[in-house]
């Protein structure tokens, strides 16, 4: 037994050795060899949105680190379910990803029947950004504060009315939650994508919205949006003296946030290669300064803190939909 032990050794060693002599080279990994085409990062929501310019600047560096293209291909609807459905039916490889939001992950299947489960369709790989809604209203507004918003809209006869972008969008369950909690009278006006709101907001048919800082502040230096307050938990939230409506309304908080996602599947060398590359980028001082310059912050953390997030922001969202009770017509 032994002798025979010994020459399947030698056989081997010496099998090892011909492959060796003869170029023979371990097999690569996924994550070797990937990407060894373009990638498709798949955005919910229009061009110039608050998810899709965070989407934009991490295709930009992650093309730089890869030394290949990472494209983002904009899919507006359904509060970005049009883009998820796309994602979930597209092959694990690697090269179709998606940028989910909180909306589209947390909100969404909590208001209507999805075609996607925000758990089980799709493969974490990070957290990316989260930002603060503002509370803006048009340049020409005769509404000029926060008191004055709320003196409007707490009259008998008053019918404001707020955008959105979309149904089911946070800024749209943060519109709701701030009629409750302000007591105002507010109809909702759904647009697709927040970028797709400005234009009406702008030229005073909309009285009021909550948007991004990416989109809310290109306009208010132009002179044609004005910022009346942060819908932020945290104070101190976009300049000094801004009124933040987490002091004003106790809990209230309209913070979205994205994360990066494939399709359910996705080899675990590739997930963890990734992960890796945006907890790099989004620690860059380059990228941190970019994101505050349009009051975006980096949000990054493991795929099972990806997970628990999701899960955990679903179970906030389904109670301010309930204590509103939001629907979707």
């Amino acid at each position: 037994m032994i002798l025979q032990n010994k020459r399947t050794l030698l056989s081997g060693v010496m099998a090892f050795g011909v492959m060796i002599a003869t170029g023979w080279t371990a097999p690569a990994t996924a994550a070797d060899d990937w990407p060894s085409k373009p990638v498709t990062i798949v955005v919910g929501f229009s061009a110039g949105g608050p998810t899709d310019v965070v989407a934009r600047i991490l295709a930009e560096r992650l093309t730089e680190k890869f030394k290949q293209s990472f494209l983002v291909d904009n899919r507006a609807g359904a509060s970005g379910g049009v883009a998820a459905t796309l994602v979930k039916r597209a092959a694990p490889d690697g090269y179709t990803l998606m940028f989910g939001s909180s909306s589209t992950l947390s909100i969404i299947p909590l208001l209507q029947k999805t075609p996607y489960d925000s758990i089980h369709d799709f493969t974490p790989i990070s957290l990316v950004a989260s930002y603060p809604y503002f509370l803006v209203v048009p340049a020409a507004s005769p509404m000029k504060s926060l008191d004055e918003l709320l003196a409007q809209g707490r009259k008998p006869s008053a019918q404001l009315s707020y955008a959105s972008a979309g149904s089911g969008a946070v800024n749209h369950l943060a519109g709701e939650w701030f009629k409750r909690d302000a007591g105002i009278n507010a109809v909702h006006v759904p647009y697709k994508g927040d970028s797709a709101a400005v234009t009406d907001l702008v030229a005073g048919r909309i009285d009021f919205a909550f948007l991004a800082g990416a989109v809310a502040l290109p306009q208010v230096k132009a002179g044609k949006l004005r910022i009346l307050a942060s819908a932020s938990a945290r104070s101190g939230l976009g300049g000094e003296g801004m009124p933040t409506l987490g002091d004003r309304f106790k809990g209230f908080a309209a913070e979205p946030w994205n994360g990066l996602m494939a399709p359910a599947g996705l080899p675990q060398p590739i997930v963890t290669k990734l992960n890796a590359a945006v907890v790099e980028i989004m620690a860059r001082k380059d990228v941190v300064e970019r994101l505050a310059s349009l009051e975006q912050y980096p949000m990054t953390g493991t795929p099972q803190q990806f997970t628990n997030h999701i899960k955990s922001q679903t179970e906030r969202w389904a109670s301010v939909i309930k204590a509103s009770n939001i629907k979707i017509d």
